[in-house]
C-alpha cells in the first residue's frame, strides 16, 4: 500500500537578529568618552605651550622665575 503524501507545511520564519548593544540596558552618558583621546591631548598641549609663554614672559620682563624643577631652587628660595 502506498503511503500518502503528508500536507505541505507553512515554511518556517527565521527569527529576526538583534543587536548585542541594546541587551544590557540604556548606556550611562557620564560613562562614555564624548570627545576623541586626541582633543583632548591636542587641549593638555596648548595648556602647557601657555603655562611655557607665561613663565617665558615674566622671566624675560619682570625677572620672575617660574621654573621650580632646577635643582636646589626650593632651598635658596
Amino acid at each position: 500500500m502506498p503511503r500518502p503524501h503528508a500536507l505541505p507545511t507553512a515554511p518556517r520564519r527565521l527569527l529576526a537578529q538583534r543587536s548585542p548593544y541594546g541587551l544590557h540596558g540604556p548606556f550611562d552618558g557620564g560613562a562614555t568618552a564624548m570627545v576623541r583621546p586626541y582633543v583632548v591631548e591636542s587641549e593638555r598641549e596648548q595648556a602647557r605651550q601657555s603655562r611655557r609663554r607665561l613663565a617665558l614672559v615674566l622671566a624675560a620682563d619682570f625677572g620672575v622665575d617660574l621654573d621650580d624643577h632646577v635643582i636646589g631652587a626650593k632651598a635658596v628660595a
